[in-house]
C-alpha cells in the first residue's frame, strides 16, 4: 500500500477519535489553568488537594505504615537477595536505599510518637518532612498516577514533538515532546513533570541527556508555589515582574545549561529501544505527520485495564521506595541548615560573588543561594527577614529556578531508572544557581527601579 493509502487508512474518523478525546481530556486535567475560588489552578492540582483534604487525619499513620513496611521488608528481602516478581521489585534494592528507608521509618516513627531528639522529630526538620511535604506529594502521587496514561499512551506527546521538534532541537538540544513535561511542571506541580519524564525514558523516547536535561531544565515550580514563595518574602506587590522574571531566566537556563557540563557530557544512551524519531518525511507536512504519528500512537495504547494494573504497580513503587527515602534525605538536609554552620561555610564564596554584584547584604543573602539543594522552601525561609527589596526578589527567583531539590526531585530522580549521581546533581544544581544569580540580579534593578 501507497504511503498515500496508508495515511488515509491511518486517519480513519475512529482512529482519529481515539487519539483526540484522551488528548483532550489529558490537556483539561493537566495543563488548562482554570479559575477555581479566585486562585488559577489545574484540576489534577485541585484533585491532589482534595484526596490531600478529606485524607488528612489518616495520612499520617498511612505514611508511617507505608515507610515501616517499605524499611523492614527491603531489610529481609535484600539479604535473601529475592529479585523476582512484584515484591522483587518493589524491595529488593541496594543497601544504601535499605539504610534511607530504615532511616525514614524511624524518622516518621519519631514524629508521629513526639518522642527523639529535636533535630529529627522537630518542626522544622522531621515534622516538616512527615507532616507538610510528604502528605502532599503522596496525594499528588494517587492523583496523578493512574489519569497520567491519558498523556503518555494516546499520542499527545507525539502530535506536539513532532510540531515543535525543531524549536526544541535548536534552542535546548532536547526532543519537541520535552514541551508537555515542561507545561505539566510549571503549570502543575515539579513532581508531575518529572514522572511524564521518567515514564517517556523507560519507553525510549528520550536518551539519559534528554531526561535529565528536561527535568533539570524543566521541572520548575508551580505558579501557585512561586506565589508561596513572594508571600514567604514579602514581595507579593510585584509579582507579575518577579513572575515574568523567572520565565524569562528559566528560558535562557535551559538554552545554556544542556550545552554545559555535567549535562553536556551526559551519554545518549537508552533505557531501551529508541522511539523518538520526531523527523518530518521529504513530501509531508508537518501538520499530518504530526497527526499521523499521534493517531499510530493511540492505535497502539495498552487496554485500559492493563494500563490501571501498570498505574498501580508504579505508585506502589513511588510510595514504598520514595516516601521513607524522602523523609530521610529531606530531614538530614533540614538539620544541617538548621542546626550546624555547614550552609554558610559552602556559602561565603556566594558573599563573595553576591559583594561583587552589588547585591545589598550579601552576607545575609548567601546561605538562601546554597540551601535550596537540600529543600525548596528553605531560601525563602532564610530570606524572610531581609531588609532589601531586591535582595529578597534575587532571593526568591534563583530559589524557584534551581530545580534540583534534594528532598523532592532529587529524591525522586536517584530513585528513577535515569541513572544518576548525588555529586552529578549538585553539579547542575551550582551551574543553574551561578548564572541565575546575574541574571535576577539585572532584572530585579532593571523591574524594581
Amino acid at each position: 500500500m501507497t504511503e498515500r493509502g496508508y495515511g488515509a487508512v491511518a486517519l480513519a474518523p475512529q482512529a482519529v477519535l481515539r487519539f483526540v478525546l484522551p488528548s483532550l481530556a489529558s490537556l483539561l486535567l493537566f495543563l488548562v489553568p482554570f479559575r477555581i475560588d479566585g486562585r488559577s489552578t489545574i484540576l489534577v492540582a485541585e484533585l491532589a488537594a482534595w484526596l490531600n483534604k478529606g485524607l488528612a487525619p489518616a495520612l499520617p499513620t498511612l505514611i508511617l505504615l507505608i515507610a515501616g513496611v517499605s524499611a523492614l521488608a527491603s531489610l529481609v528481602l535484600s539479604l535473601r537477595r529475592r529479585e523476582r516478581g512484584l515484591l522483587g521489585m518493589l524491595f529488593c534494592v541496594r543497601w544504601y536505599w535499605v539504610v534511607l528507608r530504615l532511616a525514614g521509618a524511624a524518622i516518621a516513627a519519631l514524629v508521629l510518637f513526639g518522642v527523639g531528639p529535636e533535630f529529627l522529630s522537630g518542626d522544622r526538620t522531621g515534622g516538616t518532612m512527615v507532616r507538610q511535604l510528604v502528605p502532599n506529594v503522596m496525594t499528588l502521587f494517587l492523583a496523578v498516577i493512574f489519569l497520567l496514561p491519558l498523556m503518555t499512551e494516546y499520542g499527545i506527546m507525539e502530535f506536539t514533538g513532532v510540531l515543535l521538534s525543531r524549536f526544541f532541537r535548536r534552542l535546548f538540544r532536547l526532543p519537541g515532546r520535552g514541551a508537555i513535561d515542561a507545561m505539566a511542571s510549571w503549570l502543575g506541580a515539579a513532581p508531575l513533570g518529572v514522572l511524564v519524564t521518567m515514564q517517556q525514558y523507560e519507553r525510549g523516547s528520550y536518551n539519559r541527556r534528554e531526561a535529565l536535561s528536561i527535568v533539570s531544565s524543566f521541572s520548575l515550580a508551580s505558579v501557585a508555589f512561586c506565589l508561596l514563595i513572594a508571600s514567604i518574602l514579602d514581595i507579593t506587590a510585584i509579582f507579575l515582574p518577579f513572575y515574568g522574571s523567572v520565565a524569562i531566566v528559566s528560558v535562557l537556563l535551559a538554552m545554556v545549561v544542556c550545552r554545559l557540563p555535567p549535562l553536556s557530557r551526559i551519554p545518549e544512551t537508552y533505557h531501551c529501544e529508541a522511539r523518538n524519531d520526531e523527523t518530518v518525511p521529504a513530501g509531508e507536512s508537518l501538520g499530518r505527520w504530526a497527526l499521523l504519528q499521534a493517531v499510530d500512537r493511540a492505535a497502539r495504547a495498552q487496554p485500559p485495564a492493563t494500563q490501571l494494573r501498570h498505574s498501580a504497580v508504579r505508585l506502589l513503587d513511588l510510595w514504598f521506595g520514595l516516601i521513607p527515602t524522602v523523609i530521610a534525605i529531606g530531614t538530614l538536609a533540614l538539620a544541617l541548615a538548621e542546626y550546624t554552620p555547614v550552609f554558610a561555610w559552602i556559602a561565603w564564596p556566594f558573599e563573595l560573588y553576591l559583594g561583587l554584584l552589588g547585591v545589598p547584604e550579601a552576607a545575609a543573602a548567601a546561605p538562601s543561594m546554597v540551601v535550596g539543594f537540600a529543600d525548596m522552601i528553605l531560601p525563602a525561609v532564610l530570606g524572610q527577614g531581609i531588609e532589601s527589596e531586591l535582595t529578597r526578589f534575587i532571593i526568591a527567583g534563583v530559589s524557584v529556578t534551581q530545580v534540583i531539590y534534594l528532598s523532592e526531585i532529587g529524591a525522586l530522580l536517584l530513585r528513577s531508572k535515569i541513572e544518576t549521581s548525588v555529586p552529578q546533581l549538585a553539579g547542575i544544581f551550582l551551574v543553574r544557581t551561578v548564572l541565575a544569580i546575574p541574571l535576577f540580579v539585572f532584572l530585579g534593578n532593571l523591574f524594581l527601579d
